[in-house]
């Protein structure tokens, strides 16, 4: 979890906490940028008790998401009218950038369809330049940062799986795709990883449902010792799990699944069992500077997260039936 999803986490029902609420403002025009600098001022004293603010200015996007990318912002107030970008595009780069930033979009006059489509598409609130005050700013933030970690409390629940712990399906697809969003960006690369308990049915049935679910959980404990925590672990379904090992070349399968081999055999020695741990593993790669075909879903098209989880359980598959 990013250090201002943890601060969000922190947050108590009323919205107050006794930490700066830091803000971050990309925002391109000077004049605009004095103003809202001095409502943030204001703001400070909007509402008794409430925590102070921390001020911080990015004339630029890019500038933004690189201050945005080193952590320790609580709120971003956005400017949808930046250089070089059109429509919701600086909205959905802070979006690949940081997923649980809340945001309060800043939208010029006769602006309110823009204001709307930002709102469906993530932004938890938005102020018109030039026609709010600093009670509204500071109500604004407050709201902002507070649907923010009902929203992210949440998607913890829904997209966590009870047993292991991991990410579910829904959580892996979710977290995954703004990795493939920037990897065809920035010409970027990584690997899907599909790996599989063999025989989960088997253990089951000999050792009881209680053992099947300890080995579930112990080969969660073991993907995520074998991964970076960069990497995404999840669950996807009864005895299959998968992996986004970020900025993976191709040339890393064999690593990977020799770090995996070790761990099993490490299982299996500590103890005897009626049985022994077999994990299946496929891959797929994303390769965004070569445009690879394993990048590449049906008629040449990108592919998704899901197609590309679809590929590695096909190699899976067909690795297992190769060995049989």
């Amino acid at each position: 979890m990013r250090r201002s999803s943890s601060r969000l986490a922190r947050r108590t029902l009323t919205g107050i906490e006794s930490d700066p609420v830091r803000v971050l403002l990309i925002e391109d025009n000077p004049r605009h940028a004095r103003q809202l600098e001095n409502a943030i001022g204001e703001a400070g004293v909007a509402f008794a008790g409430a925590a102070p603010y921390e001020f911080s200015h990015a004339p630029r996007l890019s500038q933004g998401l690189n201050r945005l990318g080193k952590g320790g912002v609580d709120v971003v107030l956005l400017d949808l009218s930046l250089p070089k970008t059109t429509g919701l595009e600086p909205l959905q780069r802070v979006r690949e950038c940081d997923p649980d930033v809340p945001v309060v979009a800043l939208t010029g006059l006769n602006q309110d369809h823009l204001a709307a489509q930002a709102l469906g598409a993530g932004a938890q609130d938005y102020l018109t330049k030039g026609k709010f005050s600093a009670a509204l700013l500071a109500r604004s933030i407050r709201y902002a940062v507070q649907v923010r970690r009902l929203q992210v409390g949440m998607r913890s629940l829904s997209l966590n799986d009870a047993l292991t712990r991991l990410y579910n399906r829904r959580g892996f697809i979710s977290l995954t795709e703004p990795h493939v969003k920037l990897a065809q960006r920035t010409k970027g690369r990584f690997l899907v990883v599909s790996a599989d308990v063999a025989g989960l049915g088997d253990i089951n049935r000999v050792a009881g449902h209680d053992e099947g679910d300890r080995v579930l959980r112990e080969t969660a404990v073991l993907l995520k010792g074998t991964f970076r925590d960069c990497d995404l672990v999840a669950r996807i379904e009864g005895s299959a799990f998968a992996v986004l090992a970020a900025d993976a070349a191709p040339d890393k399968r064999a690593i990977i699944t020799a770090r995996i081999a070790q761990q099993v055999r490490r299982y299996n020695g500590r103890t005897v069992r009626q049985y022994n741990l077999v994990v299946n593993l496929g891959y797929a790669a994303f390769d965004g500077s070569e445009q690879s075909e394993g990048a590449r879903g049906p008629g040449g098209a990108t592919a998704s997260i899901e197609e590309l989880l679809q590929q590695a359980v096909a190699d899976r598959v067909a690795a297992r039936r190769s060995r049989a």
